[in-house]
């Protein structure tokens, strides 16, 4: 036994820089050696987590060394990819495994494991980051691909992120031989790029204010220094309360732009996801109601839905 263990500073650091994870060809051009290396494993401060990659340390990896260990276990052409990919652009809190990643496809097949799931890739993709990853936009259109219903979230999440926007998605979309949801996410982004930016203010702008004919509203408006969920140029605002952004602070700055309305006569309406996605027709008669009162000469349309709800429950006022 060695009294204590010497690990050269220029291999602390880069694994340090890596969740505490180092492969070996990184750390003999930092200087170690095989005879030191074979040290550290048999007395337990290194563990091999894969061919050629290395724990530093003796404490368990978490989530981050396995991601580290498996990108550099895959080669400098390879990316983490799916969710783990959105977990490192903070899109998502979830720490998922097996964790994704990507080759080329004319890299080695690898065998998958409990820890990661590797693919290989005909088409082309990006590589950016530490971790090596999937661009934004690419993991973005690869979860709506997966997941085409979960295509708003994740879009909306993206640019409200504001680390894309809707024209870069586009032209990531339109780059794509192939998606299986191209067509639903054309129309998503395009609603998107109208404003729309959560999934409520989707199923507002598409299941109550378009389905129905309302006038089509402003979204994101400036109000006297506020920012609207929709403005309508009648004097009617409607809101979309999703849960956050609508507690403490944020419930009393909604009621303070509630005021600052009412004292220049401009309505509010609110509602939440349950309303515009489970009763949209009756959204849309009340927010009708409002505007007609309020000038709009046009009139509400019937949506499917409509038809299969009695006239005298679209409205219980």
């Amino acid at each position: 036994m060695h009294p204590r263990t010497f690990i050269p500073e220029a291999v602390r650091a880069t694994a340090a820089e890596q969740a505490r994870v180092i492969s070996f060809e990184q750390a003999k051009a930092l200087g170690l050696s095989v005879t030191q290396l074979r040290r550290y494993l048999d007395e337990g401060h290194w563990t091999r987590l894969a061919r050629g990659i290395y724990l530093v340390g003796p404490t368990p990896p978490d989530w981050y060394s396995l991601l580290w260990a498996g990108a550099l276990s895959a080669g400098p052409a390879a990316a983490v990819a799916g969710l783990a990919a959105a977990r490192l652009w903070e899109l998502t809190t979830q720490e998922q495994m097996p964790i994704s990643i990507v080759l080329p496809h004319s890299a080695r097949a690898r065998a998958d494991s409990s820890w990661w799931e590797f693919t290989r890739r005909r088409s082309s993709f990006r590589i950016v980051g530490n971790p090596p990853r999937l661009s934004l936009e690419q993991t973005v259109l690869d979860l709506c691909g997966l997941e085409p219903a979960q295509s708003a979230h994740w879009v909306t999440q993206a640019v409200g992120s504001r680390r894309t926007t809707v024209p870069r998605l586009r032209a990531e979309l339109a780059d794509l031989h192939r998606h299986p949801a191209r067509r639903q996410l054309t129309q998503l982004l395009a609603d998107v790029g109208r404003g729309a930016q959560s999934p409520l203010e989707l199923v507002y702008l598409r299941d109550v204010e378009r389905a129905h004919g309302l006038p089509a509203g402003r979204r994101q408006a400036r109000s006297g220094g506020y920012r609207v969920d929709v403005a309508y140029g009648f004097g009617l605002v409607v809101e979309l309360d999703g849960r956050l952004g609508h507690v403490g602070a944020g419930a009393f700055r909604d009621m303070d732009r509630d005021n600052f309305h009412a004292m220049h006569g401009v309505e509010t309406l609110r509602f939440g996801w349950q309303q515009c996605h489970a009763e949209p027709c009756r959204v849309a008669t009340m927010v009708a109601v409002r505007l007609q009162a309020l000038g709009w000469a046009g009139e509400i349309s019937s949506c499917r839905r409509c038809r299969l709800v009695p006239s005298r429950d679209l409205l219980h006022l």
